[in-house]
């Protein structure tokens, strides 16, 4: 196990899975995670993170394929730079740059 927190926002476990993370949220994690991301409760139980170097620049070259972004760009309290779209198939995906303390 990477980490894991339960606290009054929510609580979740992000567990190692060789050059994997697999994260497991409750509902009240979940929900503050679309709050942040998109504004709103948007995502199914399932949601794919991916880590990329630019989280921008992917999600334009995503949606070029035909997915559908869902809110603009955001950075997160946990100084990520996510994007959220949904792919062609439903699944939701966020995209995430890990930003330096200066950004």
């Amino acid at each position: 196990m990477i980490e894991s927190w339960d606290n009054p926002t929510g609580s979740g476990a992000i567990l190692e899975a060789g050059r994997a993370t697999l994260e497991l949220l409750s509902v009240v994690q979940a929900e503050l995670v679309d709050q942040v991301e998109v504004g709103d409760r948007v995502a199914g139980p399932v949601r794919i993170a991916l880590e990329v170097s630019d989280s921008v620049e992917t999600a334009h070259a995503l949606e070029a394929g035909g997915a559908e972004l869902l809110a603009d760009p955001v950075v997160t309290p946990w100084s990520h730079r996510n994007v959220r779209l949904r792919a062609p198939d439903g699944m939701q995906l966020t995209l995430f740059t890990v930003l330096d303390e200066t950004a």
